[in-house]
């Protein structure tokens, strides 16, 4: 990976406990597929790294691997949710979209979509692809919510008047 553009992630991957590197390697021999975030991807996201648990780092890394083996041509052909080695239950999915159009393959997470720009390795039971953005799970990174529209002059003079009830109480956010 370090010689592919990976070198940033596979550096990340090796620091600390080796919790990470651990749970990878052992993934290998029943089928292993990993989203390489590029260098220049690990390099913009080191900041958001570095105020992560231990604990959210290794599960950050861990998001980015799948336990199963895809190649490109499988993961051109499907579409979905899929479980990395993050998932923990039902508390903790952990969980991304695999999503394509032709031959372009997107993975989307809470907070990140990336693209599949190029094969890294690909031979049965191992793939890894380098990808253009880190992954953000929703379970470390909450989405940004969307806020929600102010009502209307109209709807706001209509919800102020009093003895307002049923459907007319809901629209103003009343019952």
């Amino acid at each position: 990976m370090s010689k592919k553009g990976c070198k940033n992630f596979a550096d990340l991957l090796t620091a600390g406990t080796g919790e990470a590197s651990k749970s990878f390697s052992d993934s290998v021999s029943g089928g292993l597929t990993v989203f390489c975030p590029n260098d220049g991807a690990v390099k913009g996201f080191a900041p958001k790294f570095k105020n992560l648990t231990a604990d959210g780092k290794i599960s950050l890394l861990l998001y980015h691997g799948v336990p199963v083996y895809y190649s490109l041509s499988s993961l051109k052909s499907s579409n979905g949710v899929m479980n990395t080695l993050a998932t923990d239950g039902v508390a903790k999915n952990y969980n991304f979209t695999v999503q394509n159009n032709g031959e372009i393959v997107t993975i989307k997470s809470a907070g990140t979509t990336a693209s599949i720009k190029t094969t890294v390795v690909d031979k049965d039971p191992l793939a890894v692809y380098s990808v253009d953005e880190v992954l953000e799970p929703a379970e470390l990174f909450k989405p940004a919510e969307v806020p929600s529209p102010a009502p209307s002059p109209a709807e706001a003079a209509s919800c102020s008047a009093e003895g307002r009830e049923g459907e007319e109480e809901e629209a103003c956010g009343v019952g």
